[in-house]
C-alpha cells in the first residue's frame, strides 16, 4: 500500500505542476500579476523572452488580492535596506519556473533602456537561469 500511495501522490503532484502554463501571447513589455508565495500577489514586467527563459523585473510592492490593472510606473524596486522588502531589476527564470508563479497579463508598457541594463549585462556575461 505504501508504494502505491507514494506513486499516486507523485502522479498528482506532476499533474498539478504540468497544469502551469505561460499566458497566451506573453510578450516583452507585458505587466503580469503573480502569486508571491506568501498568500499575496506581486507584479513583474517581462523584459525579454528567449526559448525556455523569461527575463523579468520583479517589483517590491505586494498586494493582498490579485490586481487586474496597474500602472507599473508607480512601482519601485526599492533597496535591500527597505524594511518592507525589495524587488529585482533583472531576474532570468526558466519558463517552467515562471509559469509556476501563475502569471496573468494585466497590462503592457514600453521597456526603457535603463530597465534592460541588467538583461544586457547578463547576456554579455553568458549568465545562467534560475530554475
Amino acid at each position: 500500500m505504501g508504494r502505491r500511495f507514494g506513486k499516486n501522490i507523485a502522479r498528482r503532484l506532476m499533474q498539478r505542476f504540468e497544469n502551469y502554463r505561460l499566458p497566451d501571447g506573453l510578450s516583452a513589455g507585458d505587466i503580469c500579476s503573480i502569486e508571491s508565495g506568501s498568500g499575496g500577489f506581486g507584479i513583474v514586467k517581462i523584459l525579454a523572452l528567449e526559448p525556455g527563459t523569461v527575463h523579468i523585473r520583479l517589483y517590491k510592492e505586494k498586494f493582498a488580492s490579485r490586481p487586474d490593472l496597474i500602472d507599473a510606473t508607480g512601482l519601485s524596486l526599492g533597496t535591500v535596506h527597505d524594511e518592507d522588502g525589495f524587488g529585482i531589476g533583472h531576474l532570468p527564470l526558466s519558463a517552467r519556473n515562471f509559469a509556476h508563479w501563475e502569471p496573468m497579463i494585466i497590462g503592457h508598457e514600453e521597456i526603457s533602456l535603463e530597465e534592460l541594463e541588467g538583461y544586457n549585462l547578463w547576456k554579455e556575461s553568458g549568465g545562467g537561469v534560475w530554475g
